[in-house]
C-alpha cells in the first residue's frame, strides 16, 4: 500500500463531501489547528480553485487550502497543508504546494508558520526552489497572541515569489 500510495496519488480540487476527510487529517496529524467541519466544507465547495486534495482510490491522504486575499489578488495565501501520518515523509506537502501554484497561478504564495515548525519551512523553501522563485521567512511575527489569543505561538510570514509560470506545454513535472 505504501508503494502504491507514492505512485498512484492524484491531486485534484476537492469535491463536495471531502471536508470530513480534510478535518480528520488535520486532527490525525496532532500538530495542525483543527478547524470546524464547516470551514473544511466551505473550502471544498467555494474555494476549489485554491485548494487541492491528494486522493488514492477512494481515500484522501492530504489536502491544501488557500485563498486570494481581496486586497492582494496576486498573492495566494495558503491556510493549511495537511498530510495523513501514514503518507508523511514522501514529499506530498511539497508536491501539493507546487501543483496548487500551477493551478492557481499566483505571482506570490504566502503562509504563516510557527518558527519551530521546521517541516513546514522546509516544504515551502523546497517548493520555492522547484518553482525557481525567491522565498523570505520574516524574522518578526506576522500574528501573535494579540491576534491569536493567549497560549498560541506566534507565526511568521513566509513569502514565495515572484513566480513566473512557464508557458503552457513547458511546465516541469
Amino acid at each position: 500500500m505504501v508503494q502504491a500510495l507514492s505512485e498512484d496519488i492524484h491531486l485534484t480540487p476537492p469535491d463536495r463531501g471531502d471536508g470530513p476527510a480534510m478535518q480528520r487529517i488535520a486532527r490525525d496529524t496532532g500538530v495542525l489547528s483543527v478547524n470546524s467541519g464547516y470551514y473544511y466544507a466551505l473550502m471544498a465547495r467555494l474555494f476549489r480553485q485554491t485548494c487541492l486534495v491528494a486522493r488514492h482510490r477512494d481515500r484522501i491522504y492530504g489536502y491544501i487550502t488557500g485563498f486570494f486575499p481581496p486586497d492582494r489578488r496576486d498573492s495566494l495565501f495558503v491556510w493549511q497543508i495537511g498530510v495523513a501520518p501514514e503518507a508523511q515523509g514522501r514529499g506530498l506537502g511539497k508536491r501539493m504546494l507546487i501543483a496548487l501554484a500551477k493551478q492557481a497561478r499566483p505571482a506570490f504564495i504566502e503562509a504563516t508558520i510557527d518558527p519551530e515548525n521546521a517541516a513546514s519551512i522546509k516544504t515551502f523553501a523546497a517548493a520555492a526552489r522547484h518553482l525557481g522563485a525567491d522565498w523570505v521567512f520574516a524574522d518578526r511575527p506576522f500574528v501573535d497572541q494579540r491576534d491569536l489569543g493567549p497560549g498560541q505561538p506566534p507565526e511568521h510570514l513566509m513569502r514565495i515569489g515572484p513566480i513566473f509560470p512557464a508557458p503552457p506545454g513547458q511546465e516541469t513535472p
